[in-house]
């Protein structure tokens, strides 16, 4: 009889501290959420002096909830910067490696530098004009590129080596196929060979 009085009495003191709204303004004064002081874990023992035993909200893992998956985030962003560093990497080296023009042994050519620019269609007034810039510019030679890196190429140093190929797609090892771009480069940027001349001579390029 004892013990059902005091199963009752408890049971009644928990409805009212449950539903009781001064338990969360209490617990909110105190800086403590209300949800969580208003949200109890009741079990019934039979076996001890106790007929009922409150205990209050279980706390969430602070480790497994929160930290691991954050940990986890970050280590997944790490890797995804790490993979795009490495693949523009890869793509800048091949890029470089498409600039870079790979040697050609030049099949020879017959006749003189003058037979070449004749084939090419230069006028033998403008020979000499011609002859000492392509000596300037590569020394006559045919695959000669610009050892400085700037990937210019061929007799006249076109840059890039491309520009040449609309005259032939011989362009890496023919010379005459160079000088008609030289010489279409000569009269289209500065009119003549002869001014052409004239300022390589001020610029020491063209």
């Amino acid at each position: 009889m004892r013990n059902i009085s005091q199963l009752m009495a408890s049971l009644m003191l928990l409805a009212t501290q449950a539903n009781n709204p001064l338990v969360g303004a209490a617990a909110s004064a105190q800086g403590v959420p209300a949800a969580e002081n208003s949200t109890f874990e009741v079990s019934l023992q039979t076996n001890t002096p106790e007929a009922i035993v409150i205990t209050g909200q279980k706390k969430p893992d602070y480790d497994a909830e929160v930290l691991a998956p954050l940990r986890a985030a970050q280590a997944a962003e790490a890797a995804q910067k790490q993979a795009q560093a490495a693949a523009a990497a890869r793509a800048k080296a091949a890029a470089v490696k498409a600039r870079a023009v790979v040697a050609v042994v030049a099949a020879p050519v017959a006749g003189t530098h003058a037979d070449w620019m004749r084939a090419a269609g230069i006028a033998e007034s403008d020979f000499g004009y011609v002859d000492y810039i392509i000596d300037h510019e590569s020394g006559w030679g045919v695959t000669k590129s610009n050892y400085s890196g700037s990937g210019a190429y061929g007799l006249g140093q076109a840059l890039p080596a491309s520009k040449m190929a609309k005259f032939g797609a011989d362009y890496l090892t023919n010379p005459i196929t160079q000088l008609k771009w030289a010489n279409a480069y000569a009269t289209g940027s500065y009119g003549s060979w002869a001014a052409a001349y004239s300022h390589w001579l001020s610029r020491h390029s063209w």
